[in-house]
């Protein structure tokens, strides 16, 4: 088959390179434009885009993927089939049928639970035991097709969003290459309808979300704090800070007595923070512009003591 790639990274290299390695034809990559970022604004690197290009792949970065001039160009590729991984973009449906056979969908999750745009973060926000993720044929409904093949995958228990997310990445380009591996030239298997009943839904992850809401239970900030790891991070504000993100911890023995966001010990091991029920020892601390510290550390250059509040 020709197949077409619309993906970006770094969830989609290793199913881009379970594609390349496919037997199957690779037409093109789709991925979005160029982004400049940093205090030089330096453009950021697209390694997708580094795989296309040293395989002869012609690459395509439109800032609306379903626009006309995009289409037409797709169009003159006459792709069988198109794969979309960690995309980001509505697709129409118009695009979704341009291919012969369609489009499929490596999802970070086992479909129907966590449809939506951030369902790594959401598995581990929930404390789901294990997520995983599957091949579904992509329809208008926003992760509502049918199920071609799927991975089950453990959360271990102090699993952050960052390496979940590595560890899905991997299980999908191997659940891919099964699904290439036992097609011919198409049409694609019917797959299994999802269970209405069983939907559950995630939205975007926004910044704001990582600010720590110390009347949550001891629990629930601990998996804020691993949940989003990598962006946007947990963090709170400190005396004479604005915020400082908080990297690492754990739940601690509980405190009673004390409001949500009081500092009960600071010290070597780090900060003992009350929250809503139970407690929080944060272990490692990032001012702005800093590089992360060991609480133990921080607090040498930043003092804090029993009683002072955080928030």
């Amino acid at each position: 088959m020709r197949i077409l790639f619309i993906g970006s990274p770094p969830f989609g290299i290793p199913s881009f390179e379970a594609v390349l390695s496919s037997g199957h034809e690779v037409v093109g990559l789709i991925t979005p434009p160029e982004k400049r970022g940093g205090r030089g604004l330096s453009t950021t690197a697209n390694n997708l885009v580094s795989l296309a290009e040293s395989s002869g792949i012609p690459v395509l970065r439109p800032p609306v993927a379903s626009g006309g001039e995009s289409l037409a160009a797709l169009e003159k590729l006459r792709p069988d089939l198109g794969v979309v991984v960690s995309y980001g973009q509505i697709l129409t449906a118009e695009f979704l049928n341009l291919p012969r056979f369609g489009c499929i969908n490596l999802h970070g999750s086992l479909l129907p639970r966590w449809r939506g745009a951030s369902p790594v973060q959401a598995s581990i926000l929930a404390g789901d035991a294990s997520t995983g993720v599957c091949v579904q044929k992509m329809v208008l409904a926003l992760d509502a097709g049918p199920v071609l093949l799927s991975r089950r995958v453990k959360i271990g228990a102090r699993e952050t969003g960052r390496s979940l997310q590595a560890s899905l990445a991997q299980e999908g380009g191997l659940l891919l290459e099964s699904l290439f591996t036992s097609l011919g030239e198409g049409p694609l298997p019917p797959g299994e309808e999802q269970d209405p009943e069983c939907v559950t839904i995630c939205r975007k992850v926004q910044k704001e979300d990582g600010r720590l809401d110390w009347g949550l239970s001891a629990t629930e900030i601990d998996r804020c704090v691993r949940a989003y790891s990598g962006w946007p991070w947990a963090f709170t504000s400190l005396a004479g800070e604005d915020y400082v993100r908080i990297l690492g911890g754990r739940v601690a023995a509980n405190v009673e007595g004390e409001s949500p966001g009081v500092i009960v010990t600071a010290d070597e091991e780090g900060l003992v923070v009350a929250c809503g029920d139970g407690s929080f020892l944060i272990t490692e601390i990032q001012r702005p512009g800093r590089q992360a510290l060991p609480v133990a550390e921080f607090l040498r250059g930043f003092p804090l003591a029993p009683g002072d509040r955080i928030k």
